[in-house]
């Protein structure tokens, strides 16, 4: 019993040294699935692309033949129009040609032209008469028909020129209508095949950064996040005190000396990280990684660390990859509380120091 017991406090040991371990495996695991995942829609998309851009060619080509054909039918119906308008030119000529004879037999004529034929001298001369009457009349009722007929075939291939002319030009409008959306799918999904490429490339270097900070930096990161809040911060002082009176605020400053001091200085497991206050934010590298954040006032004398960028092996990664590497929870630090009853109002880390403002 005592050697079992012995054996699951070993296997327990182990398991808590090596979970840093297994977490990157899971970020290195889940980095690689999502890299695939994300190439895998980088052919998809390329792959519509290329399908997009042979049915832009298509249309394209489609839309120039279209407008080929429409060249040649507006020809057609310009020509239709001009035969229509000879047809009518005829027929007006015609009418009054016919109008000009009538006038002509009603005034020169030995008898009135309808009536020639009724006052002939004998049956022959009648008859003779009735067949110049007809002649007469056939020609120019003949010559009227056909102007007729030419007219209305000239018009009837205007009216089918004109639909079909209708007809191109409503195809051609949907061919460019369809080359238009065929573009702008394309551009949308360029673009979209630009932003994967680059959100791979950065995966890409982020798996590298990984890849290199294996052993070294992923291990003391983790430790150093879990550890974070727990580290001796209500044991810091402040360097300096001012008080203004005018505004009832006091202002506590900071070094970074002094929280190096305070906080790390007897953290052995973290000897090579250090706490660095460059302006504006606040800086912790460690071995082949480095986090950049802020400080928050989160409560009456607590901070909330806000990490901002995380850089691996001199590579800065992704937010999507080094929020994984951080605890979901949130990282405050609690300050030891102040006198008076004062609290925290406001934070300002600046070059090498950090000011915090308090009041009742």
């Amino acid at each position: 019993m005592r050697r079992q017991l012995s054996l699951l406090m070993v296997f327990v040991f182990f398991m808590l040294i090596n979970l840093p371990a297994l977490g990157a495996v899971d970020i290195k695991a889940s980095l690689r699935q999502r890299l695939q995942d994300s190439q895998n829609q980088e052919s998809r998309i390329l792959q519509d692309i290329l399908q997009l851009d042979a049915r832009l060619q298509k249309a394209t080509s489609e839309s120039q033949d279209l407008a080929r054909r429409l060249e040649i039918v507006q020809q057609e119906l310009q020509d239709a129009r001009s035969a229509l308008a000879r047809a009518e030119a005829d027929l007006a000529a015609g009418r009054q040609d016919f109008s000009r004879s009538l006038r002509f037999f009603y005034t020169y004529g030995s008898s009135p032209f309808l009536t020639a034929a009724l006052f002939s001298s004998n049956w022959p001369d009648f008859f003779i008469r009735w067949e110049l009457l007809k002649y007469l009349a056939d020609h120019f009722l003949g010559s009227v028909r056909h102007s007729l007929a030419l007219a209305q075939s000239a018009r009837e291939k205007s009216d089918l020129v004109a639909a079909r002319e209708k007809e191109l030009q409503q195809a051609r409008a949907e061919w460019q209508t369809a080359r238009q959306n065929f573009a702008a799918l394309k551009e949308k999904q360029e673009k979209k095949l630009q932003s994967l490429r680059q959100q791979n490339t950065t995966w890409a270097r982020d798996l590298l950064a990984l890849e290199q900070a294996w052993s070294g930096a992923l291990p003391a990161l983790q430790q150093l996040l879990q550890q974070l809040p727990a580290l001796p911060w209500k044991q810091l002082k402040p360097d300096a005190i001012q008080v203004n009176i005018g505004q009832g605020e006091v202002l506590a400053v900071f070094s970074q000396a002094n929280l190096n001091q305070t906080i790390l200085a007897s953290q052995d497991q973290l000897g090579d990280i250090r706490l660095v206050l460059p302006g504006e934010g606040l800086k912790i590298p460690g071995p082949d990684f480095e986090v950049q954040g802020t400080l928050q006032v989160y409560g009456p004398h607590q901070l909330l660390f806000l990490p901002q960028n995380v850089a691996f092996a001199g590579l800065s990664l992704d937010p999507v990859t080094w929020k994984e590497l951080l605890p979901r929870e949130k990282l405050i630090l609690d300050l030891p509380p102040p006198d008076y009853g004062l609290k925290f109002k406001s934070i300002a880390l600046e070059q090498g120091r950090m000011v915090l403002t308090l009041e009742r």
